[in-house]
């Protein structure tokens, strides 16, 4: 595992645990990350490496391949905060009002009920860590693999499913609308 990915998943599992009081510490969460499976899902491919179920609903840790083009919509996480660490290519994110783009080796943490959008702009694929505290929304993204497997992006179908499962995880997204860089 590159250096720099086992650091900062180091810092986040540490910063996870301090939080956590003894009654909701979770277990020890240690994972060797090339061995998870990539599973594919409507933008890309990703890998649970720490669910809401390993931690006690405490946090949720995915690694993300977005391709190219992809972009979600303007929305915002009312029960959750959310992270982002770029491992390679550019992230986009419009946080609030504000345009950002995040080189490989960055990292940005968005809190709670802030309206924000992001998206793959470049013609590479971003791989990137991202992290859910408290966990819960990842069983947004494990609905979006099994939606991906009999229903594909661009199949007239596809939006109509996506906004059925978006508003079965209502409590944790909350789609505003859509953006533009």
């Amino acid at each position: 595992m590159n250096p720099r990915l086992f650091a900062t998943l180091a810092l986040v599992f540490a910063i996870e645990c301090h939080a956590a009081d003894e009654a909701t510490k979770p277990d020890i969460v240690a994972v060797d990350t090339n061995k998870l499976e990539y599973l594919p899902y409507d933008a890309g491919r990703m890998k649970f490496i720490a669910s809401s179920e390993q931690t006690n609903g405490r946090y949720a840790v995915m690694e993300l391949i977005e391709m190219p083009g992809y972009k979600t919509g303007w929305h915002r996480h009312p029960d959750a905060d959310e992270s982002f660490y770029v491992v390679e290519g550019t992230l986009t994110i419009k946080l609030v009002d504000k345009l950002y783009q995040f080189p490989a080796g960055s990292y940005v943490l968005i809190p709670r009920n802030t309206p924000h959008g992001q998206g793959n702009f470049t013609s590479s694929p971003v791989k990137l860590i991202c992290t859910f505290t408290p966990g819960g929304f990842d069983h947004f993204f494990r609905d979006r693999i099994e939606l991906d497997k009999t229903v594909k992006r661009g199949d007239p179908e596809f939006q109509k499913r996506f906004d059925e499962l978006r508003a079965k995880h209502r409590n944790h997204v909350e789609i505003l609308g859509e953006w533009s860089p």
